[in-house]
């Protein structure tokens, strides 16, 4: 074994000098250096983001409770290295200067918030100003929206429950406000333990109870695992940015999405270099292996010979692969960290080892079949040069770089179903990009028959190379393709997203709103240049049943028994709302929008909650609205672009069924953040009318939009490496045959201009055609990620038609160029002794 080692030892220094092991160990080291510096880049990206998104919850976790949580359990959080505070919340009606208006009454302990900042005024609605400090005993803090409602300023009192409290500061913004448009009451901050005094909570009353917590990660984790399995999930339930039950959750489900597509996409793209340097490595080893057999080395000595050379290389390429990711991530986190204002949280372990898994299963996976040929030379190829290693395992080979492929994207993404979906569309795409190539080839040779002697000789070499060169433009393709596709997540899925928070959308919404108002409101929009959307009529009512059967929350758990019924409801109250015609962003899917009728009778269901019970066109379903039953008729199905800053509905009514409905409407508007200082007398002959400000979720979720950016922007780098390693990769196992072509050609008169030439344009054409099949395959990927992964409205992208052909031409010629044009220099007598 010793032997065997030396030997390995000294065949890769010599063959590292000679540069033949370039192209794969380059491959395996970029391998690993993109995953790892991918995933240390988008792990710390990730927490940064939750750790700034949790300033909307005003905690890393939180804890809601209609009931008093336990102390022992804020005394666990202690020991186990949290910070905590408490909050209470409910509704009650304050009085103020003869005056009353009902408030949400938020009681707060000490260290709230422990994430995120109060901002508070002397005046309301002016521009706030960071805190550090809460209420002191006897004191509250008063919304600007009810400073309005009641007409109290600074130092007058207001009644809550019981108790007087001094009016000290007007509360701007709270970190965890409430993002529900159709919550209409403004908030009272006092200190918690003045809350007993206003003797409000008594048995019966709705109360939330909220524990806040925050700490590092694994003191989190930890405490998570003691405390979940002691929560009633009826009436407790633990939050976090991640687990989708914050205002953000949703621009942060998304932002997953688009770093977890961009990192599949390098990984695959750098597993096809290492897939083709490992062929074109082996092939260069066929001769050693032959004269070694025919000196009568033994098969188990030179498997040993190679085993070990591969496994020396493996270790030199993730070695630096891991070194480059590090030093790669390094840079760029300190750079992006500058940008975004904070330094992003270190990196757990997990990154290293999946980097090293990654390095492992390219290097030994891909390279197992080419290894298995290259045992197989016979000694008899010493002579006999066309001998090659035996083709019974060429479905192992496929088998091996699949089963390669799809454990790297099972690795990185953790998804099995998506790594499967993506595994399956890439075999379809790859059997039809084959087909496709064939066919492109066949015609351009008929096209460049009819041209020069350059382009005919050039479109000549290609068919030549029919199999060779419809396997490589797969590659050429494959990489141009995720090139696009990158580009296409970085600039056009992310303004399509962007579009759907444009930087004039409404970030106010104004609600209980009387009808007769609507008029006057419109008339202060217009008088003071603002622009608002439609109103709204809400009133709130509940689905009791479907065709009858009642849903599952209308009725009494004590009354379900076994026969329980099948269709779970909401659950909770909805905000209804009739409407004579489809609003924005609302698409029908099914059935047709009520005509103008007067009496037509009919509700419009969201298509998820259709799918969701089971509802569908023509079904009777049956709501309490106040204290009546109404019962319309299912007339369509809607989408709903959720993402949209305006009123969504599940349920629309015709205006017939809501004509004897009482209704309160809701609007919205959009006002820069210069003119803040207008709200008040815009809204001074309004005092009941309530605004909700949404300007801070709607940058957070610009911020959202600008770190996938970044993350995207990153992983477009490593792509156009990984794409131009595999390029040159390709060329490179052509060249043996290149060289061939050339003494020949030479041999026989042909000039050097007229070979120049032909390689150039068998290089344009080869590209171009890669190119526009890359389009073409991008486009498709693009309107698949648009309709089923991200949701959004599917689009063409008409300029990467042009992008396509323009880039593969380019990229592919220069680097096909670079690749060989060392050889197109070389003297023939040099060429033939290479051959030789």
């Amino acid at each position: 074994m010793r032997r065997e080692f030396r030997i390995s030892w000294r065949l890769l220094r010599h063959e590292m000098r000679r540069g033949e092991l370039t192209i794969m160990a380059l491959a395996v080291a970029l391998a690993v250096a993109a995953v790892l510096s991918l995933s240390l880049f988008s792990e710390r990206l990730q927490q940064g983001l939750v750790a700034q998104s949790s300033a909307f919850m005003a905690a890393d976790r939180v804890l809601q409770s209609s009931r008093p949580l336990p102390e022992q359990w804020f005394m666990q959080a202690t020991e186990a290295g949290l910070e905590y505070t408490e909050r209470v919340s409910f509704s009650s009606m304050i009085f103020g200067q003869d005056q009353l208006a009902l408030a949400q009454v938020k009681a707060v302990g000490q260290g709230y918030p422990l994430r995120g900042q109060l901002l508070v005024a002397t005046e309301a609605f002016a521009p706030g100003e960071a805190t550090q400090s809460l209420p002191a005993s006897g004191e509250a803090w008063v919304h600007s929206g009810l400073m309005g409602q009641l007409n109290v300023t600074l130092g007058d009192t207001v009644e809550v429950g019981d108790k007087r409290f001094t009016i000290t500061q007007v509360l701007i913004k709270e970190p965890d406000a409430s993002l529900n448009l159709f919550n209409d009451q403004p908030t009272v901050l006092i200190p918690l333990a003045d809350l007993a005094a206003t003797n409000l909570i008594q048995p019966g009353s709705r109360v939330q109870y909220h524990g806040l917590f925050a700490g590092a990660l694994t003191q989190l984790s930890a405490f998570e695992n003691w405390l979940l399995p002691q929560l009633d999930p009826l009436t407790q339930d633990w939050r976090s940015v991640e687990g989708g039950d914050s205002p953000l959750a949703a621009a942060m489900q998304r932002a997953n999405r688009f770093m977890l597509l961009a990192s599949l996409l390098g990984v695959v793209l750098a597993a096809t270099a290492v897939a083709v340097a490992a062929q074109r490595y082996t092939q260069r080893n066929y001769d050693a292996v032959a004269i070694m057999k025919a000196l009568g080395g033994r098969k188990r000595v030179v498997g040993g010979i190679f085993i070990a050379h591969l496994a020396l290389l493996s270790l030199f390429s993730i070695g630096l692969g891991l070194l480059l990711g590090y030093l790669l991530q390094t840079v760029v986190v300190f750079f992006v960290s500058q940008q975004l204002g904070y330094v992003l949280p270190a990196a757990s372990w997990g990154p290293w080892w999946l980097a090293l898994a990654t390095g492992l299963l390219t290097a030994i996976l891909f390279s197992l079949y080419p290894l298995i040929r290259l045992l197989q030379i016979p000694p008899l190829r010493v002579l006999r040069r066309e001998l090659e290693g035996g083709r019974w395992g060429v479905w192992l080979h496929g088998l091996f770089c699949g089963l390669s492929v799809y454990l790297l994207m099972l690795l990185y993404s953790g998804n099995w179903l998506l790594s499967a979906a993506l595994f399956a569309g890439g075999i379809v795409a790859a059997v039809v990009l084959l087909l496709v190539g064939r066919l492109f080839i066949r015609l351009s040779r008929t096209l460049g028959m009819q041209a020069g002697s350059s382009w005919r000789l050039a479109m000549a070499n290609m068919q030549r190379r029919g199999r060779q060169n419809s396997l490589q433009m797969i590659s050429f393709a494959t990489a141009i393709m995720l090139f696009l596709l990158v580009l296409a997540l970085r600039n056009e899925l992310l303004a399509d997203w962007q579009k759907q928070l444009p930087e004039n959308a409404p970030n106010y919404f104004v609600v209980n709103v009387k009808g007769e108002q609507i008029e006057p409101l419109h008339g202060v929009f217009a008088e003071n240049n603002i622009e608002a959307t439609d109103f709204y009529p809400i009133t709130p009512g509940r689905l009791l049943a479907v065709n009858g059967e009642l849903v599952a929350d209308a009725v009494p758990a004590s009354e379900q028994g076994e026969k329980a019924p099948q269709r779970q409801g909401f659950g909770r109250e909805l905000q209804l709302t009739w409407r004579a015609q489809l609003p924005p962003e609302n698409t029908l899917v099914a059935g047709s929008w009520w005509p103008e009728e007067a009496d037509y009778q009919g509700v419009s269901v969201e298509s998820s909650v259709a799918e969701r019970m089971q509802i569908a066109l023509g079904d009777i379903l049956t709501f309490r609205i106040g204290a009546d039953d109404i019962q319309v008729p299912v007339r369509s199905i809607r989408d709903v672009n959720w993402n949209s800053m305006q009123p969504n509905f599940y349920m629309i009514f015709s205006p017939a069924a809501f004509a004897q409905v009482p209704v309160t409407y809701i609007g919205s508007f959009y006002l820069p953040e210069s003119r803040q200082p207008e709200l008040y007398n815009l809204f001074t002959s309004f005092p009941q009318i309530s605004l909700i400000d949404i300007a801070g979720v709607m940058e957070q979720v610009r911020t959202v939009i600008g770190h996938v950016s970044l993350a995207i922007t990153f992983v477009m780098v490593l792509v156009i490496l990984a794409g131009a390693l595999v390029l040159v990769a390709q060329v490179q196992a052509s060249l043996d045959e290149r060289q061939q072509e050339l003494v020949i050609l030479r041999t026989l008169g042909a000039k050097q201009r007229l070979l120049s030439q032909a390689v150039w344009y068998e290089f344009l054409v080869l590209g171009a055609l890669a190119g526009f099949i890359a389009a073409l395959a991008m486009e498709l990927s693009v309107f698949v990620l648009q309709s089923q992964v991200f949701q959004m409205p599917a689009s063409v992208h008409p300029r990467f038609w042009l992008l396509g052909p323009l880039v593969g031409a380019c990229l592919v010629a220069s680097l096909g160029w670079l690749s060989i044009g060392r050889l197109m220099q070389q003297r023939t007598a040099d060429l033939i002794r290479l051959i030789s």
